[in-house]
């Protein structure tokens, strides 16, 4: 028996064919989608692991070091009797461990309009709920972690709007099609929290230090330690124009 579907990747119209083929497909993307879950969970603890390591060993002298550069240049900008400038761009090193004090209130406000958006409850059927549930996941992690980005890009993303919007009835017997329609879709939403970490500033840092304790250095340590190199010469420096 031939049926007519949406194919999950366009708008158009396609024909598939019921049965063992159909049935071999679902489980295929079945095991494949169990694959990427564990590799998302797996990254997520990873990431969050790292970056609390990150900002234990580096992230605090990257504070103390903006504190003494944002010093030097008031003790400058009153010698030389200009206005206050406007602060500078924050590195990439520096946004990642911001302070998430500052970030709360948008935070805050992103991650309830993901909710708003994306909540389980405005699910139609169980199948729609589960991708809501990682959708909101995600969120949830941005939010703890003070990841203002993942949550706009939640936000701002429309495959996955389109496919959280569309209504289906709930049918304990769901054709084939639908099923395999509903894993690819799922599929969509957690190959999208994968690549959100990847794209993470802080995933590169990560793979920098993996590559150097490959070769026995410790790229944590030796960061801190140029960072502390950086701090006591602009101490040295902002000691001269405030004497």
């Amino acid at each position: 028996m031939e049926q007519t579907i949406f194919n999950a990747d366009s708008t158009s119209l396609v024909t598939s064919r019921t049965g063992p083929d159909v049935a071999s497909e679902i489980a295929r993307l079945e095991e494949l989608l169990a694959e990427k879950r564990r590799e998302l969970a797996a990254l997520q603890e990873a990431m969050q692991e790292f970056r609390a390591l990150y900002t234990r060993v580096v992230g605090s002298k990257l504070a103390e070091l903006a504190e003494v550069e944002h010093a030097i240049r008031e003790a400058e900008r009153k010698l030389l009797g200009e206005s206050e400038e406007e602060e500078p761009e924050r590195t990439e090193e520096s946004r990642s461990v911001a302070s998430s004090v500052e970030r709360r209130p948008v935070l805050r406000r992103l991650f309830w309009a993901v909710a708003k958006m994306f909540h389980p409850d405005h699910a139609a059927d169980p199948q729609e709920a589960q991708r809501r549930h990682a959708i909101m996941a995600e969120a949830s992690r941005a939010y703890r972690e003070g990841d203002v980005e993942s949550l706009n890009l939640l936000l701002n993303d429309e495959s996955l709007q389109s496919h959280c919007v569309a209504s289906r009835k709930q049918d304990e017997t769901r054709d084939p099609a639908a099923v395999l329609l509903d894993l690819k879709e799922e599929l969509i939403t957690v190959e999208f929290g994968i690549k959100r970490l990847k794209q993470d500033p802080l995933y590169r840092v990560k793979l920098k230090v993996e590559e150097a304790a490959e070769q026995g250095r410790d790229a944590l340590a030796e960061m801190a330690d140029d960072l502390s190199r950086q701090i006591a010469k602009a101490r040295r420096r902002l000691s001269h124009l405030v004497a």
